[in-house]
């Protein structure tokens, strides 16, 4: 299977990056997860105002160069540049160009992600994904986002983590909007995956320099809780085949198949057959599943430490064997790998450094084993919004004082300046 992207320009050097997304750095007036189960006052402000990125964009790009990155990922954020239905801010969308254009002019690649969980919020009063309409609303902002920004910009993310999104807003009910019914995840699924189908050939027809078109893909180690037990080796295989499997596949045929066994089945045409020019790659931990027989809620999942190495501040199990499983698991999609995420919330910085090193550890190998992976970036740039838990996890190369608002270096981001120093071509080191 031939594959554009492996002559795409910007997949021709490895890509030593940091990952931000819009909403987490300057948060946003009125996007669907604005006021979604506001905590108090102080998250309700920070969701206004994210860390301050918007007042302190020049000096956060500035951290970039000290970093010695050649590329970064930021967002750009739908309810900023589009407040009202059929309205556009250009000033806003103007900014985010300046960025780009700031970016290309010190060397450093832009990846713009055009959706990263959050739609305005007159789109989640008056559209759906599970219906399509939504779909329609997303294509014109796409298409003057791209517009906008294709002058600057070869490396797009179309949708960050479309399973998440699913999971957790249609499935889970822990995200906007809140739902918890399977049909409805099923189609909201199959409309994001079209739609990407759609922005695919709208990036690349325009294109004066051949780009690279991705999506950035939530992965994870699912494990049984007992491997004595049927049921929980049923619910790991099950979740495995939903949650890690079926976008893959999806692109290598065109075809969103969802097959839970015992609950339901369904093809789903969403045309995103070769349609893809890198695959993202998000990586955070291993997940374990237990299923009673008696259950009606479906497996509990929760994090053990069976590595051995110690729980994040968020909870989860710091398991780097899981990210050489994932990356060859993602090789099978025929296409390039981009790790468009992976880090750990860690206010300690011995344990950030030590993730971050057996992490790259497992990275270095694989190419060297032959492994097509074309990038890495590191979540986060800084501490910043986290959806779930607030202000809390300490995900940032630069430390955030939330009170000021000052950014300051840490020591992972001076390892992380260092081991990139040492390896600035993983794909041609001997």
């Amino acid at each position: 299977m031939e594959h554009r992207s492996r002559h795409a320009p910007a997949l021709r050097r490895f890509l030593w990056g940091a990952a931000t997304s819009a909403f987490q750095m300057e948060g946003a007036p009125a996007c669907d997860w604005t006021f979604w189960k506001v905590r108090d006052e102080a998250d309700r402000a920070a969701r206004l105002r994210g860390v301050g990125h918007l007042d302190r964009t020049e000096e956060d790009l500035g951290l970039l160069s000290s970093l010695g990155v050649n590329a970064y990922r930021f967002s750009v954020e739908w309810s900023r540049v589009a407040p009202r239905r059929r309205d556009w801010d250009r000033k806003a969308m103007d900014r985010y160009v300046r960025i780009a254009a700031r970016l290309r002019e010190a060397g450093i690649e832009p990846m713009v992600t055009l959706h990263h969980f959050t739609n305005p919020g007159w789109l989640a009063d008056g559209a759906s994904w599970a219906e399509g309409d939504a779909r329609g609303e997303f294509l014109r902002f796409a298409e003057k986002a791209v517009r906008a920004l294709r002058e600057h910009v070869r490396l797009w993310v179309t949708f960050n983590e479309p399973n998440v999104y699913v999971t957790g807003g249609y499935l889970g009910g822990l995200m906007p909007p809140g739902r918890k019914n399977l049909r409805e995840g099923f189609n909201v699924y199959a409309n994001i995956l079209s739609a990407h189908a759609l922005v695919y050939d709208l990036i690349h027809a325009g294109a004066r320099e051949r780009p690279a078109v991705g999506v950035a893909h939530s992965m994870v180690v699912f494990r049984p809780f007992s491997e004595k037990s049927s049921l929980d080796g049923w619910a790991a295989r099950v979740a495995h085949a939903f949650y890690n499997l079926s976008l893959i596949e999806a692109f290598r045929t065109g075809t969103l198949s969802l097959r839970l066994p015992f609950l339901h089945e369904e093809a789903f045409p969403v045309g995103t057959r070769d349609k893809l020019d890198f695959l993202g790659v998000n990586y955070y931990f291993r997940l374990f599943l237990r299923l009673s027989p008696v259950s009606i809620r479906g497996p509990e999942y929760f994090w053990e430490d069976r590595s051995r190495r110690g729980l994040t501040e968020t909870g989860w199990e710091v398991y780097p064997k899981g990210f050489e499983e994932t990356l060859r698991t993602a090789s099978a999609a025929g296409v390039p790998i981009v790790v468009t995420e992976n880090g750990t919330a860690e206010t300690s910085d011995r344990r950030k450094i030590a993730y971050m090193k057996d992490h790259l550890r497992v990275l270095h190998r694989l190419i060297r084993e032959g492994t097509d992976i074309r990038g890495y970036f590191w979540w986060s740039l800084m501490d910043n919004y986290e959806w779930l838990e607030g202000l809390r996890p300490r995900f940032g190369l630069y430390r955030v004082d939330f009170d000021s608002l000052e950014r300051v270096p840490t020591n992972s981001a001076d390892f992380y300046s260092r081991w990139i120093k040492k390896h600035p071509d993983p794909l041609h080191e001997p």
